[in-house]
């Protein structure tokens, strides 16, 4: 297909593309954790979901750190929505270091 556009000009509009498209996921993943944290004195800082990975992560990973619901809210929205990324134990210790 040709549509006129010379090959370095449509990949420099792709980069700068998916630059917006992963500064907007931040920022949701930004008020999607700072909602989260609002919510931590009703909710609480840990559920069964967030129980279960944990479980699950300590038998793979004896040196596993338990993290809160918020810090899973935050490490599988960056994960899914800027990473594109599967939340295993690993992506996420790793997506919270960041």
């Amino acid at each position: 297909c040709n549509f006129g556009i010379p090959f370095p000009v449509l990949c420099c509009l792709l980069v700068v593309q998916i630059a917006a498209q992963d500064r907007e996921g931040q920022r949701f993943c930004e008020r999607l954790t700072a909602e989260c944290v609002r919510q931590q004195p009703t909710v609480g800082t840990n559920d069964d979901t967030v129980g279960i990975y944990n479980e699950h992560c300590r038998r793979s990973n004896r040196n596993w750190r338990n993290i809160t619901r918020c810090e899973l809210v935050r490490a599988s929205c960056i994960l899914t929505m800027v990473r594109c990324d599967n939340p295993t134990c690993k992506n996420v210790a790793d997506s919270l270091r960041s």
